[in-house]
């Protein structure tokens, strides 16, 4: 396993603890930490699909996207999003062939920045944020792999690359949420001992 795959299944796994520990109960909690802890079990596992080599992980991404941009009924300007970040994420790679003048490590980094910075502009919601950049990148992913394939290119698929510019990004939404709730939090405590105070006097 390289550098960047360990990298990946420790940050699925921290993603994995943020859910579980931090998250609200109410929403989507299961929903992801079942599809992080099948998406650690099915890592190691590819399929065949249209004569395409897929990650089983990679494979149920995708069909996580899929059905969740079908029952989120998102605005046209969140589908519009999705398309963008699809769009944008296999123009990167592809520039990537082409000029491949950044280092792997360089090449991760302006990926997170950039994606993390697309979804806080798509949606202020976190929940519509995940859903939007999983779908954005994963399909984006999956645009690029046909590309490649049409033009004999497998080898440059690197679905590590792909798993730690997602993963990546998924862990600074959940910083930022886990944030903000300890935020909230913090005011409604010092809203409360105000309240007490100026009740006890």
């Amino acid at each position: 396993m390289s550098m960047y795959q360990y990298l990946t299944i420790y940050i699925c796994w921290v993603l994995w603890c943020f859910v579980t520990f931090f998250m609200s109960k109410h929403g989507k909690r299961n929903t992801y930490s079942i599809l992080l802890l099948l998406f650690l079990i099915l890592l190691p596992y590819k399929i065949i699909v249209m004569d395409l080599p897929l990650n089983v992980s990679f494979f149920l991404l995708l069909l996580y996207s899929f059905f969740s941009i079908v029952n989120s009924k998102l605005s046209f300007k969140k589908y519009f999003s999705i398309l963008i970040i699809s769009y944008l994420y296999a123009i990167y790679f592809i520039w990537r062939i082409t000029s491949p003048i950044l280092n792997d490590f360089s090449f991760i980094i302006i990926a997170v920045i950039s994606g993390f910075l697309l979804v806080q502009i798509a949606s202020r919601s976190t929940y519509q944020q995940i859903t939007i950049l999983i779908a954005g990148v994963s399909f984006g992913h999956f645009f690029y792999s046909l590309i490649c394939r049409s033009y004999y290119l497998q080898y440059t698929i690197n679905d590590t690359h792909f798993f730690s510019i997602l993963f990546s990004i998924l862990l600074l939404i959940a910083i930022q949420h886990s944030w903000e709730f300890l935020i909230t939090k913090i005011e409604n405590v010092v809203k409360m001992l105000e309240f007490k105070k100026r009740w006890n006097s």
